[in-house]
């Protein structure tokens, strides 16, 4: 009897061992993860002003008790990464050269340490991360910031761009800020931010390249851009973007061709000191069929090639969203996978157009 307990007890103490060695292991796993990739992760500072092509990665994730749902889908958290690294391949391997995503001020940490962690994916595949430094989904409301809050910007500015300055060189400040409802002030308090978020930028990350989107609509005489402009806010950003929308369809073939005509006019009047590149554009399928979302996105980058301005496409894939999740357009269905994974013939499209041009 005495010989059994023994012979437990020694039992007991190996598996205990093997546990312990286990927990240890995947806690250094996750420590590694979560700690050493991101210092050992550099991409390298870039040659060119602004990546060839690139498209808005969009996503969401939700607590669901053990698991998390991450756009339409039920995992654990660590699945998440696998999630991610699988996009990012996946967006390269079609040949994008860049993904866009989003710092949001005045919002809970965990937003923007996803931000973070998809940036490390895309650089891990040579992705060039563009962020857009946001703020109109918190505060102000079609108003600048008062005291307290340019402080709380400067300083959010600063960290989100220092913590990343090995894998992201181009930020953009706002989102189209003279557009209603995402306005910041008036053009020349928008001029004023630019003043003091430019040299912040810098500050923080030498290699950086500062965006500015001002103009977002097709049509729009962009009175909102001229007077930005004359107030000096050109002195304040490296490349100008515009957002060419229309509306059912978004993707309209004379508005395309008028905005950039627009754009390239204003561009040359100020003695081409800016590279010029379309930030955002897009067509749901909720407004057309998706074989028209693949002619329209063709002509789109065919039009951009012309004219030599880089193009990026709203969004990479409806499944990283809620089936219920409410967009502009009427919902989740802007992006080149389908809420089951599946590619839409724009896919094709554009991947095709991508090959053509390396």
């Amino acid at each position: 009897m005495q010989k059994t307990l023994s012979k437990s007890k020694k039992v007991f103490a190996i598996v205990s061992i093997i546990i312990v060695i286990l927990l240890i292991a995947v806690a250094g796993y996750y420590i590694y993860q979560l700690f050493f990739i991101p210092k050992l992760t550099k991409l390298e500072a870039p040659t060119i002003s602004y990546p060839g092509q690139c498209v808005v990665y969009k996503c969401t994730i939700q607590s669901d008790g053990s698991n998390v749902i991450f756009g339409n889908q039920s995992m654990s958290a660590s699945q998440v990464t696998t999630e991610l690294q699988k996009d990012m391949k996946a967006i390269k391997d079609a040949g994008f050269d860049g993904i866009r995503i989003e710092y949001h001020f005045k919002v809970s940490d965990a937003s923007n340490y996803l931000s973070d962690r998809i940036a490390l994916r895309a650089s891990q595949q040579g992705l060039y991360p563009v962020a857009l430094l946001q703020g109109c989904n918190s505060k102000p409301g079609n108003r600048a910031f008062n005291k307290e809050e340019i402080e709380e910007w400067k300083k959010f500015v600063y960290d989100t761009v220092s913590r990343n300055k090995k894998i992201i060189y181009f930020w953009e400040i706002w989102n189209e800020p003279g557009i209603d409802l995402f306005r910041y002030g008036s053009p020349e308090e928008f001029a004023e931010l630019l003043k003091t978020t430019y040299p912040i930028i810098k500050e923080a990350n030498s290699n950086a390249r500062v965006i500015v989107t001002l103009s977002a609509e097709g049509r729009d005489v962009s009175e909102f851009q001229n007077k930005v402009l004359s107030s000096g806010g050109g002195d304040y950003f490296d490349i100008l973007s515009f957002h060419p929308y229309g509306a059912n369809p978004y993707l309209q073939e004379d508005l395309i061709k008028e905005s950039i005509e627009r754009e390239k006019a204003i561009v040359l009047k100020n003695n081409n000191r800016w590279p010029l590149i379309i930030g955002e554009i897009g067509q749901p399928v909720s407004e057309i069929s998706e074989e028209e979302q693949a002619r329209l996105g063709k002509f789109l980058y065919q039009e951009a090639a012309k004219n030599s301005i880089p193009v990026t496409w709203y969004y990479w894939s409806d499944q990283r969203l809620p089936k219920d999740y409410e967009s502009i357009g009427g919902g989740n269905n802007w992006g080149l996978i389908r809420s089951d994974g599946t590619p839409r013939p724009i896919l094709d499209v554009i991947s095709i157009y991508l090959e053509s041009e390396i």
